[in-house]
């Protein structure tokens, strides 16, 4: 009866073809001229949210800051770590030995294998090694001037399946047997370290002058698949390779059974929706000025939100993603582009509420904004303050707020992500819009037409559709929540 009771709403909707069972792929509804699948109604009704990356943002998601990757830390009982494209990581000590006058040391961190270690630091400082530290391959530290770190020698394993971390640096003879090929490693990223006591004890403070050597690596973290890339197969995690590319990154964390989401690739990103995702990509790759436009990098660990990492991955791009009615997920990053669906118009709208500027005591004029510095030594950075200078000289008030783009490590683009966050905060008008069943046809729809002269500035105008649309299907009604855009403004950010 309740798949009966759903067909008749259905047909005094609208339906088009007739049925025999509530899941027929062939049930399609004509709204306004646009035939959306039964699938697609139904999936409507439990959209959950969109997110807009640079909103969250501003609430501080709770992800590592670049920093903490540099300490390596003792717990019992750890949580496991990943990141995407190139971070500087230590890690959890997995053996903290002293063993005939020598330190043996054996740090996890990274889950999962990396594609490549580029650089060992010693405390904050990077050292050289005698050869590249490409998979299991043995080096020893080259001293700076001085006689800094004379006896160290280390092993970088990436993690790979095969790998055994009981080997040169680190071994059972070393060890007085503690570690043994037993404790191979396999899937963890791991350093194993050894470091060498003074032969005179009064140059010890001179090969160590900051006690024990603190180690932590810049590695090329998780290869990820690119389906741009003929070369990288989906079946073989072996052809994929490690990219800056927000939406590659998004895509693998929402699908990765271990430390991402598991979520079904062909169920929420089948061919027609991948394609759509692959365009956003390019865009993120276009060339600006000499860099990609936007790049992510960053790491997280297994006991974060997905909310956050989520969010974390989309703020490097200014990406807005939103679950369509089908159950696909449709990303659009921070490069505007002209609306292609008819306006909505007052034909549609049954109910509407509108917000003009923003309470004094609610606006933002400024954000300070923090981004990673590599050349600093992957630590936390501030660019100057993005400021809205005319709503300063209008008040005299500076009301001031942080935006961490932790995982920007370029501070061009933290800038124009900031100039894009600080219009989304202070639009000239805001609201709500109540429609008809037609206002389906625009979830999963960034920017859309709206002329409406039944209220001043939205004759003929833009706006962005913001998290939470609403269906109503018994009531016939969708509720769009919106921004005025600046398309002005926000054209000259496309950068």
């Amino acid at each position: 009866m309740p798949e009966a009771v759903g067909l008749l709403i259905l047909s005094g909707a609208g339906l088009t073809e007739s049925v025999t069972s509530f899941g027929a792929a062939a049930l399609t509804l004509e709204v306004a001229g646009t035939s959306v699948s039964v699938a697609s109604i139904v999936g409507a009704t439990a959209i959950g949210a969109a997110a807009i990356g640079l909103q969250y943002a501003l609430n501080n998601p709770d992800v590592p800051k670049p920093e903490a990757g540099a300490q390596p830390l003792k717990q019992s009982v750890p949580p496991r770590q990943r990141g995407y494209w190139t971070n500087r990581l230590s890690g959890y000590y997995m053996l903290f030995l002293a063993a005939g006058g020598d330190s043996l040391d054996v740090l996890a961190f990274h889950s999962g294998p990396i594609e490549q270690a580029l650089q060992l630091y010693l405390h904050d400082h990077p050292v050289a090694t005698s050869g590249s530290m490409t998979d299991g391959a043995y080096v020893t530290v080259t001293p700076p001037v001085g006689i800094w770190f004379q006896n160290v020698n280390l092993q970088v394993f990436y993690g790979t399946a095969f790998q055994n971390s009981s080997s040169t640096s680190v071994n059972a003879t070393n060890t007085n047997g503690l570690w043994t090929t037993a404790y191979a490693g396999k899937g963890i990223a791991c350093i194993c370290m050894n470091c060498g006591h003074a032969s005179d004890p009064t140059q010890f403070t001179k090969i160590y002058p900051y006690g024990l050597p603190l180690p932590s690596i810049v590695a090329k973290c998780a290869p990820i698949w690119d389906p741009r890339d003929v070369t990288q197969a989906v079946s073989n995690p072996a052809t994929w390779k490690a990219s800056p590319n927000g939406v590659l990154q998004l895509i693998d964390y929402l699908t990765a059974t271990d430390g991402g989401m598991g979520e079904d690739l062909d169920i929420i990103l089948p061919t027609a929706t991948l394609t759509q995702w692959m365009s956003e990509a390019n865009l993120c790759d276009a060339d600006v000025g000499g860099r990609a436009r936007y790049q992510s990098a960053g790491f997280y660990q297994f006991d974060n939100s997905p909310e956050s990492v989520i969010g974390k991955i989309l703020s490097t791009m200014d990406g807005w993603l939103a679950e369509a009615g089908d159950g696909t997920l449709v990303l659009t990053v921070g490069v505007y582009r002209e609306p292609t669906d008819p306006p909505l118009t007052s034909d549609c709208v049954l109910g509407f509420t509108v917000r003009k500027g923003q309470a004094d005591e609610d606006s933002i004029n400024q954000l300070d904004v923090t981004f990673t510095n590599a050349a600093a030594h992957y630590v936390t950075d501030q660019i100057p303050p993005v400021r809205d200078a005319a709503a300063i000289a209008l008040t005299g008030i500076v009301r001031a707020k942080p935006l961490d783009l932790s995982w920007v490590q370029n501070a061009d683009q933290a800038n124009i992500l900031a100039q894009r966050a600080l219009l989304r905060l202070n639009p000239k008008m805001s609201g709500t819009f109540v429609t008809t069943l037609y206002g389906m046809r625009y979830l999963g729809k960034r920017w859309i037409k709206v002329q409406f002269p039944v209220v001043s500035g939205l004759e003929d105008c833009v706006v962005e559709i913001q998290p939470n649309a609403e269906v109503d299907l018994l009531g016939g009604r969708v509720t769009l929540n919106w921004n005025l855009v600046d398309v002005a403004a926000l054209t000259a950010l496309d950068l």
